[in-house]
């Protein structure tokens, strides 16, 4: 009986937007749920390193709005000397204007920042799983220079909610794919 082999890891992430990630979780986060996401992005075939815990950056909570300011957050995420990085959070976030961020990123800059608290809304294990890996590559698709795409199953979707999030896919599509292997600067698309 033959052996089965696991694809080879390029297989795997072609309609990926990034082959390696560092995960930074930002206190209040839950160490299980970094653990189970870096493990689900290595069954991605994803390269991860997971980063010790740090506190959330003075002046990032907004007691008013009981939120995390997410543009505050990116810029200490930003500080990482690891590439490509993605900051997680369990707290709600807000990057004004928005009343709500599930992430943000810099483009081309190889940082970015993913709440997981709405990510949880009425969603068992598997929902929120699948969320977040959405969501963690969304963001790092806008840093590897990604902008939205209008195209509502590809992973740089906007999500404005989570029936946005919950109906795009968790790859590019075919025009982003394209973008991809065309190298740095491709020109945009809508």
């Amino acid at each position: 009986m033959a052996e089965s082999k696991a694809a080879p890891v390029a297989s795997r992430t072609v309609g990926l937007p990034v082959r390696e990630l560092t995960l930074l979780p930002i206190q209040p986060v839950a160490g299980e749920a970094v653990e189970q996401i870096a493990a689900q992005l290595r069954a991605r075939g994803l390269e991860v390193h997971v980063k010790p815990s740090i506190l959330r950056p003075a002046g990032s909570y907004d007691a008013r709005r009981r939120q995390l300011r997410a543009d505050l957050l990116l810029r200490r995420v930003a500080e990482a000397s690891e590439r490509p990085v993605v900051g997680l959070t369990d707290a709600d976030c807000y990057a004004p204007p928005l009343n709500f961020v599930f992430g943000v990123a810099n483009l081309r800059g190889d940082s970015a920042v993913v709440s997981l608290a709405r990510l949880r809304t009425r969603a068992n294990e598997s929902t929120f799983m699948a969320r977040a890996m959405k969501e963690i590559f969304h963001e790092a698709g806008h840093g590897a220079g990604f902008q939205h795409c209008s195209n509502a199953r590809c992973v740089m979707h906007f999500s404005n909610s989570l029936a946005d999030a919950d109906a795009k896919g968790e790859q590019l599509c075919s025009a982003c794919l394209r973008r991809l292997r065309a190298g740095p600067d491709p020109a945009p698309h809508p």
